[in-house]
Order: C-alpha cells, then structure tokens, then sequence
C-alpha cells in the first residue's frame, strides 16, 4: 500500500520505524510520521520521508520554494518530506498581516537494502512495449495526484488504520535489488496475507481510480484522503468499489492478490 503526497510512512498506522522486510502490497504515498503542529508550532526536525500536518489561520497562505501549499478550510495544511531529503525546510508562512519563516531540520534516515530474486524478467527489464505499458499506468496515478479536488482532510479526525492484519515484510524506503539489478526505492508498505484476505479502507476518503490490469501493480485501487493524501493498494485479486464512490474507514474495499509484479500474496 501506498500513502502518498510523495513522501512515506512509517508511522501512518502508529508503527514504529520499521527497518526490516515485509511482504503484502499497498502503495501508501507518505511514509506518515505524522507530526501535529497548531498555530505554526512546526517541529524543529522531520526524517526523511515523514509527513508533517500542521495548522495555521484559515485565510493564511503556506509556500515552500514558491509554491502555494494546499489548505483545509479549518487551517489544515501537510508537508511531505522527500525521502531524498538532504537539505533543511524552510517553511513561509503568509497573512495579510505580516509574512513569517519556520526551518525544519530534516534528519537522515538510515535507509536499508532489500534484495529480492526469482522474478519474471520481464518485469525487471520490460520490453520497450512493456515500459509503455508502465509509463502509461504511471500516467494514471500521476494525474490523480496531480489533482485536488477534496481541500478537507477526511483523515485528520480519525487517523489511519492498518488495512490488513498481515505482517509488515517490506517498509518504505528501502533501496531494492531486483535479481541483482538495483532498481527505484520501495514507494510502499507491503504487508503478508493470503489470496483472498479483506482490505479495510484505511481513512475516509473518495475513490479516484481502479484498474484492474497495471502492468506492474496489477489490480489497482487509489483513494483521496484530502490535502493531496492519496493511498494506493496494488497485486489485489478482487476490488469492490467503485470508482467515485465514499469510502468510510473500516469498510471493505478489496481482496489480497498477487497480480502485477509478485513473487506471492501480499498487500
């Protein structure tokens, strides 16, 4: 599973770091060591990879490098740190009154490397018609990401859960070795869990994409959490929403696969 506004989770479900292997599949695009700030108190340090959650006056503008940050209308605003993060944060901070600068110290995380063998060779070098096939999927949940229709944080109340109960074989952020070739970093979470196990929606949301043939990622289900939180499950064997449809936090929402890239069931 994956969180995302394109950092991590480690902490998104009240985890620890984990620094070890894990095995089931969801794509969670924000490695979430949730820190909660109210009135601009930003922490003075965030790993890499963690995501910050502050609040500020509702009429108040956030920019980090120039760029406007999306805002809730009760003040709430999210700050995904990269997971390449090696320089510090500056965050401005405007009101009509007066403009003001916090820094984060970003902290290095000690990524590890998980080596991974007996893939299709396919889908560790694909053939120039299957690399289309990735960019194309890729394009998908690019374009999700890329809009924000849901200013309101539908996880800031609740939290997230766990949407399996497997054991983690595989955290965020690990580097990846895929039949000796170093590959991307792990974007997600994978969780061990046999074909056929339920998949809890994590925290409310709307679901914005299900695919069910990603060359890579196999049966696909993306969900927007608001303020660009998006989570991702990928190699599901079943989806039982929709497309546009409200999802609350517990429900079911899919079925542990293998399909797409993966050596066995996980999440």
């Amino acid at each position: 599973m994956v969180f995302s506004r394109t950092a991590c989770f480690r902490r998104l479900f009240g985890m620890t770091r984990w620094i070890g292997v894990w095995a089931l599949s969801i794509l969670i695009i924000w490695d979430i060591s949730t820190v909660w700030s109210l009135d601009l108190n930003l922490p003075e340090t965030a790993y890499q990879g963690d995501m910050v959650v502050g609040r500020s006056e509702p009429t108040a503008e956030i920019w980090i490098k120039g760029k406007r940050q999306l805002m809730g209308p009760q003040g709430y605003f999210v700050l995904p740190i990269p997971r390449d993060r090696k320089t510090d944060f500056r965050v401005t901070v405007k009101s009509k009154a007066e403009t003001r600068s916090r820094i984060i110290r970003i902290l290095a995380y000690p990524w590890r490397t998980q080596k991974i063998k007996g893939l299709p060779q396919q889908y560790v070098t694909p053939t120039p018609e299957q690399q289309e096939r990735v960019i194309s999927d890729n394009r998908k949940v690019l374009n999700v990401r890329g809009d924000h229709p849901y200013p309101i944080p539908f996880f800031i109340r609740k939290g997230f859960i766990r949407p399996v109960n497997g054991t983690v074989t595989s955290p965020f952020g690990l580097n990846r070795v895929l039949n000796g070739k170093p590959k991307n970093f792990h974007s997600g979470v994978d969780f061990a869990a046999p074909i056929g196990h339920p998949v809890r929606c994590p925290a409310n949301g709307i679901v914005r994409l299900v695919d069910s043939g990603m060359f890579l990622m196999g049966k696909t289900l993306m969900i927007d959490h608001g303020l660009g939180v998006t989570s991702i499950f990928i190699h599901l064997n079943a989806i039982t929403v929709n497309t546009g449809d409200l999802v609350r936090q517990g429900e079911l929402i899919a079925r542990v696969g293998k399909t797409g890239r993966a050596t066995g069931p996980h999440l």
